[in-house]
């Protein structure tokens, strides 16, 4: 059996691909998805909290605009703040300042002002220092921040760098916030948006799996009910029409085909006397065996058996020792069916000529067979034989590699104007 006829006959590996494609696709997807998810709720978090914290300090601007207009103005231009804070309206600018980081609930609160002054901030002993960090930087130039760091205490703090809006003198202002307050708003948000779809991909993965292993055994189940058909089929079927049936499966119509073999046909003699005086079972019995033995000896010399009419067979043998195969499947199977002492013995005619293989009949109830004159030679040198005797016509025999005695005669064949050189072997 060729390898295209096994992979024909297994059942398509449905499970095995889902398993070593899409399954792994599938957890793919499902880290791509749980990583692009995590990060990107957690980049969208960041983004709306620097946002919120940009509308703090438009809050605490404006703030001081009201009641401490004057000395907030003064601080943001100024080159050393505790000028500023030594009068009255300075202290209550710092106050204010000081209300405002309780108010919001800040950690801590830096004011940046030119070159990175600090006008104000929460460890008020740094107020008049320069910091040029990175983060007010970023910030100066419109780009707010989002940094984490370690405060004093060991507690994990946000330092957030946000410039104040609508403000002329480019004050930047950094705010810290405590690290679990920002991470529980974020948990809130990113575990639904990340277990979520995971949970569905997982989900949807074990339910195509169980759906593709259900599938997987009806389709090994059909694929062996078709094995079996197919095996049933050919034990109807000639290997010539189960071979063309496969070469031609979805490509339209069998085709018939002109080849040059050599034709077999047996038949039992007296059989029909045998059946006048024989049960119906002990027939078929008695039939079994006699073409079985026929059967088993034209296919040991690689024939192929095209039918059984009755109680003959019709076979067929292909290439340049067709006839010389077919001698020997002939001498072979008179052999068995002696030495099996059957009630009936069987004469067997050989004929070599060419021959069109393919269907014949109507659209709807169609014969794969052998045709032409060589197959209908053939039939009456069968009828020549004797029980026990094959004649074959000369040109066969000539081909053989035949090493017994043999009767020479010439004979007239039905339906044919000359006669016919055979052997009696």
């Amino acid at each position: 059996m060729s390898q295209k006829d096994v992979s024909f006959e297994a059942p398509y590996p449905l499970q095995l691909r889902f398993r070593k494609i899409v399954l792994p696709v599938l957890l793919f997807l499902t880290l791509v998805i749980g990583f692009l998810m995590s990060n990107g709720s957690t980049w969208l978090i960041q983004k709306i909290y620097l946002e919120i914290s940009e509308n703090r300090a438009g809050i605490i601007d404006r703030a001081l605009q009201g009641e401490d207009r004057i000395a907030w103005n003064d601080l943001q231009v100024s080159d050393n703040p505790w000028d500023v804070f030594k009068n009255d309206k300075g202290r209550h600018l710092l106050d204010s300042l000081r209300g405002e980081v309780q108010e919001l609930g800040l950690s801590h609160l830096k004011i940046y002002g030119q070159g990175g002054l600090l006008l104000y901030s929460s460890e008020e002993d740094r107020i008049g220092e320069f910091d040029l960090s990175a983060g007010y930087l970023s910030a100066l130039n419109g780009q707010r921040n989002l940094i984490e760091k370690q405060g004093k205490d060991g507690t994990k703090l946000y330092e957030l760098y946000v410039r104040v809006p609508d403000n002329t003198n480019n004050i930047v202002m950094e705010l810290y916030e405590p690290v679990n307050y920002l991470d529980a708003i974020s948990m809130e948000v990113i575990i639904p948006a990340t277990i979520v779809p995971v949970a569905v991909l997982i989900l949807l993965g074990f339910g195509m799996n169980t759906l593709v292993g259900r599938a997987q055994k009806d389709i090994n189940y059909r694929t062996d009910l078709l094995g079996e058909f197919r095996m049933r089929l050919q034990e109807l079927l000639s290997d010539e029409a189960v071979h063309t049936l496969r070469a031609a499966t979805g490509k339209g119509a069998l085709t018939s085909k002109r080849v040059r073999a050599t034709i077999l046909f047996s038949d039992i003699r007296g059989f029909t006397d045998f059946c006048e005086n024989e049960t119906p079972e002990r027939v078929v019995e008695f039939l079994n065996q006699s073409l079985g033995l026929v059967i088993d000896a034209v296919r040991q010399q690689g024939g192929d058996v095209d039918k059984m009419i009755g109680d003959a067979v019709l076979a067929h043998f292909q290439g340049d020792d067709a006839a010389d195969r077919a001698l020997k499947a002939a001498q072979e199977a008179l052999r068995q069916i002696k030495n099996a002492k059957l009630a009936k013995q069987t004469g067997i005619g050989i004929y070599s000529g060419d021959v069109v293989i393919g269907t014949i009949g109507a659209a709807n109830r169609k014969d794969f067979t052998v045709i032409g004159d060589s197959v209908n030679v053939a039939s009456r040198l069968c009828s020549a034989a004797k029980g026990g005797e094959i004649v074959i016509d000369q040109k066969s025999l000539a081909s053989c590699d035949f090493k017994g005695t043999s009767h020479l005669e010439t004979i007239n064949v039905k339906g044919r104007k000359d006669p016919l050189n055979i052997a009696r072997l």
